[in-house]
């Protein structure tokens, strides 16, 4: 599935647009179609999917159908789910340091050439493949860059897995059942990255300096249910 959000106000983080009156500026607020852009939050394409499945072995399974009634309470019965996510990255805004605009206007940086991702082993160091097609405009000039780049940020690709099984306790009273649980966030340990910095004229341009989720964590839960 494919989508596109395009509009002339979104910013990013918790700003607001110029229609709230907060952070953004209008870059020529006699020609507002300036604005018009990707969304901040526009994602093209995102694959999620979650799922339960209970595991074919133990008693009355495809494996194991005739198991030993202790060995079963062990490897029998398991069930697990997980929920998946890849998808591409938001749209990069860039920022403007050093600039100097015309009283009443916005001013965005200049873009010699099309802005490119660095694919190179050094890209958390330098996320753009050409970091020299970024300057800051000449003083009272509106600059040529979009709101919005189609370059964008790094995406997602996230696991969520967990097995549980639960053991049923009807000799204490009927119905009850303790269930235990194995879970993993961020499974395989795959680290996402936040957005570069894009504040043209600074000293860190295009340097990636944060991680955006933790390393794999691992819990163990037991849930009595009565």
């Amino acid at each position: 599935m494919n989508s596109k959000s395009i509009d002339d106000s979104s910013v990013p983080g918790n700003g607001n647009s110029f229609l709230g009156g907060s952070t953004a500026t209008i870059l020529d607020p006699n020609n507002i179609s300036r604005e018009r852009s990707l969304s901040q939050f526009d994602i093209p394409q995102v694959w999620q999917f979650s799922y339960v499945y209970q595991l074919p072995i133990g008693r009355g399974k495809h494996f194991g159908g005739g198991m030993n009634p202790v060995l079963n309470a062990i490897v029998g019965g398991w069930q697990t789910n997980g929920i998946w996510r890849f998808d591409n990255g938001q749209p990069l805004i860039l920022g403007l340091s050093g600039g100097q605009p015309l009283p009443g206007y916005g001013q965005r940086p200049e873009l010699t050439g099309v802005p490119r991702r660095n694919h190179g082993s050094n890209w958390l160091m330098q996320y753009f493949a050409d970091p020299s097609i970024f300057t800051v405009p000449a003083p009272y000039t509106l600059g040529n860059a979009p709101r919005a780049l189609s370059l964008r940020a790094p995406g997602t690709a996230n696991a969520t897995l967990s097995v549980f099984k639960e053991f049923l306790i009807n000799k204490v009273r009927e119905g009850m059942r303790l269930e235990y649980r194995l879970e993993s966030f961020n499974a395989f340990n795959h680290p996402q990255f936040c957005p570069p910095n894009t504040v043209v004229g600074g000293g860190t341009f295009g340097l990636v300096s944060c991680q955006a989720n933790s390393p794999r964590e691992v819990q163990m839960a037991l849930k009595l249910y009565f």
